[in-house]
């Protein structure tokens, strides 16, 4: 499961890869041949997937999913086929969470459509906004505000190679809100914020993508630069006008075989009236995600990945980033930052599919996490 769920800040993501069938098919796949329209054969594969995994703003999550693969009968080994899955998770802290996404890629693979249309019931945490480096560690529970959001998505990308490894294209993001269950008395209850009583944001905007990775789930050298914005206005239905930029910078250089260094750089900028909600807060492990918000967010991370044995391997990482609310508040002083490591288990040799267990180190508390892929 690749989509990463916010815990009070803003959940910035583009377009990322698709839960790969490699992995589904671990468990079971079994194939089907359909006629499409045009009286074409297809390999339809069928696989369902085991979901289980950990994180400081979820506690132990529990689901499952399925993914069909839609193959040409011609190429059976196609690594990006078109694809649809399905994905439901429950976590310990009554969290819900649903997915359907379709995957079609067109113009003999040159062009690709991604729809996510996400469902999520979410009682999370609220921190109040800002990033005030000298909260205590025993300050934030007297911080916290819990409530729920409600809200479901639908965030369409389209995107098109235009020149070598450069793609193109168009990104539209709907959702629509419903916050309840706040606290009496608390900042959300008393409506002080914008987006308090939830309500609808529509949005759309360019996207710019530059890939020259030599893997998709695990890459060992290459590049995967992306460039995107939201621009929410009333003339789509939005009940809020502000706009979201964000530029996402990852880049991986091999030393040796299996030892990789990693680097990422995540920039947030968002101007107007932004949503309490939406507001970005830096991704960093070691850090409870939603602790420090602002209308601005920037991240470093730095990560060596080294082998151990066989299918194991391991990694040790560091991180730094910070939000703020105009760039005079950006100082080095109140920069946020953690370090840790962790181990991969290989649940796909062959494509590099990890179940990672990562620990993560920081002033305000040591965090553990389960996840499937990599975090960047």
């Amino acid at each position: 499961m690749s989509a990463y769920c916010s815990a009070g800040g803003a959940e910035i993501q583009g377009p990322t890869e698709s839960t790969p069938p490699e992995l589904s098919s671990q468990v079971l796949e079994s194939e089907l041949d359909l006629d499409s329209p045009e009286g074409e054969s297809q390999k339809v594969g069928i696989a369902p997937i085991p979901i289980i995994f950990y994180t400081p703003e979820t506690s132990l999550a529990i689901g499952g999913g399925i993914v069909f693969t839609f193959r040409d009968p011609q190429r059976p080994n196609d690594k990006r086929p078109d694809n649809l899955q399905l994905i439901a998770a429950y976590t310990l802290k009554n969290q819900i969470f649903l997915s359907l996404v379709p995957e079609i890629y067109f113009n003999e693979k040159k062009g690709k459509l991604r729809i996510q249309n996400n469902y999520s019931n979410w009682p999370t945490s609220f921190f109040g906004i800002g990033n005030d480096a000298d909260v205590d560690i025993d300050e934030i529970d007297d911080l916290e505000e819990v409530y729920t959001n409600e809200s479901f998505t639908i965030q369409p990308w389209v995107t098109h190679k235009a020149v070598s490894h450069l793609s193109l294209g168009i990104t539209l993001d709907v959702k629509h809100a419903d916050i309840s269950d706040t606290e009496a008395d608390g900042i959300i209850e008393q409506g002080q914020l914008t987006g308090a009583d939830g309500g609808t944001r529509a949005g759309m905007g360019p996207v710019l993508e530059w890939d020259t990775r030599d893997a998709i789930f695990y890459p060992t050298q290459g590049n995967w630069h992306q460039l995107w914005s939201w621009h929410y206005r009333d003339m789509l239905g939005s009940d809020f006008t502000y706009d979201v930029y964000a530029i996402d910078l990852r880049t991986y250089l091999s030393l040796a075989d299996d030892h990789i260094l990693a680097f990422h750089a995540l920039g947030v900028t968002t101007d107007g009236e932004v949503p309490f909600d939406e507001l970005p807060s830096p991704d960093i492990r070691g850090l409870y995600d939603g602790l420090f918000v602002d209308r601005h967010m920037v991240t470093l991370e730095a990560e060596y990945r080294f082998p151990i044995h066989e299918r194991w391997s391991g990694v040790v990482f560091s991180a730094m980033g910070d939000v703020f609310h105009d760039s005079d508040e950006l100082k080095v002083q109140n920069i946020k930052y953690a370090a840790g490591g962790g181990l991969r288990f290989a649940i796909n040799k062959e494509e590099r599919i990890n179940l990672r267990f990562d620990i993560g180190v920081s002033p305000y508390g040591i965090f553990p996490y389960v996840l499937f892929q990599e975090s960047f």
